[in-house]
């Protein structure tokens, strides 16, 4: 191993990107998409980055408090890096929980991207040994479903998306859904072509599937399809209020990516009726989620994880990197193959086989191509609206 103890952190910056995406027919994204990243270089040049899921909602935010965060980081080492994340955290009113958060979650990523370059080595190993402290054994290969199907798709779209994922090697699929419209329709249609299936209801950022009538007739109708989980299925202020949920328990009920918290997830534990925990890495620091799976392994919890990915491929590479290494509470990462300019370079040339992709060491590839691209301008970014 590369002897570390010299090498600190000289520069960190924001790095935005924006790419055609959906063909204008994703709610909220318009025709673009961007991600937002935070690149972290060291005094040898050696650069890894990272990704908050805040930056896709506001850029200006993110790019606001990577600048106040970095402070804290400048002329640190790796470890004592790592440990100044853990430190901030003890200030449960400000640095615990939301968008900071959410930005230390890509300050981790990128700290274990560069020891992973330092060493040659994939995240999986910097996760073992910054984060467990031990060697690991990962498994070769990790379950992935393709993530398409947007809330307004018609049933072309939606044929078109199937296509495209059938051509990847997919045999598991998620579709998004509106409940104002004739989803009836376009889940008879998904039928068709997969067997084993999910669908989002998005409803913290789709307020009109917040109808509780509409919601029932919903789940009387799905109950009897055995889909693989639902997703997202009320609104964070309903999540109390189970009794129109209760009646379906047959239904696995998927909840959490807007959550960045280890005693987040713990209070979802509590609800009977999610069967599993939908977990952004690149929103919940992974030390967390970590923390998280030691408590279920010791209280015997049935409730298993299901990695959710949105945005970048560096949050895909590092989901599924974690995902290796736990395959019994981790059982499925989220794989968009909507079409991305940003994405689609590894999209469309990395190997699946029955919804199956090898974890392999893909950081180089992907972190040199979004190094290469031109940052998003301060006046888009200024003006940037997610609605």
């Amino acid at each position: 191993m590369v002897k570390k103890n010299k090498i600190t952190i000289q520069k960190i910056e924001t790095k935005i990107l924006k790419g055609k995406f959906g063909d204008g027919k994703y709610f909220g994204y318009g025709d673009n998409k961007i991600i937002s990243l935070v690149k972290i270089t060291l005094s040898n040049k050696v650069f890894g980055f990272g990704e908050s899921l805040v930056g896709i909602y506001s850029p200006k935010l993110f790019d606001c408090n990577v600048n106040y965060l970095s402070s804290y980081f400048l002329n640190k080492t790796i470890n004592e890096s790592l440990l100044i994340i853990k430190n901030l955290q003890n200030n449960k009113f400000f640095f615990y929980q939301g968008l900071i958060k959410s930005i230390l979650a890509a300050f981790e990523i990128a700290i274990l991207s560069n020891y992973s370059k330092l060493n040659n080595c994939p995240i999986s190993t910097s996760i073992g040994k910054l984060l467990l402290k031990k060697k690991i054994n990962k498994s070769k290969y990790v379950n992935v479903y393709a993530s398409a199907g947007s809330i307004k798709s018609s049933i072309k779209d939606l044929k078109s998306d199937f296509t495209r994922a059938k051509s990847l090697n997919f045999n598991k699929i998620k579709i998004r859904l509106d409940l104002n419209t004739n989803y009836k329709k376009k889940i008879i249609f998904t039928q068709k072509f997969f067997n084993n299936f999910a669908i989002d209801l998005i409803a913290n950022t789709y307020k009109k599937n917040n109808n509780q009538k509409k919601l029932t007739s919903f789940l009387k109708f799905i109950q009897k399809r055995r889909i693989l989980w639902l997703e997202e299925p009320i609104n964070v202020e309903e999540i109390t209020n189970k009794e129109h949920l209760k009646k379906f328990k047959r239904i696995n009920v998927s909840y959490g990516e807007n959550f960045t918290s280890y005693y987040d997830y713990l209070s979802l534990l509590e609800k009977k009726y999610i069967k599993f925990l939908n977990i952004d890495i690149s929103h919940c620091s992974i030390g967390d989620i970590i923390k998280l799976i030691l408590y279920i392994r010791k209280n015997k919890v049935k409730t298993r994880i299901i990695l959710h990915c949105w945005g970048s491929l560096i949050n895909l590479n590092t989901s599924i990197e974690l995902a290796s290494i736990f395959p019994k509470e981790i059982i499925l990462v989220e794989f968009p193959i909507t079409k991305f300019e940003l994405n689609d370079f590894f999209i469309e040339g990395v190997t699946i086989k029955n919804s199956k992709v090898k974890s392999s060491n893909y950081l180089e590839q992907i972190e040199n191509n979004y190094d290469k691209k031109i940052n998003y301008n301060q006046k888009e970014k200024d003006k940037f609206r997610f609605d």
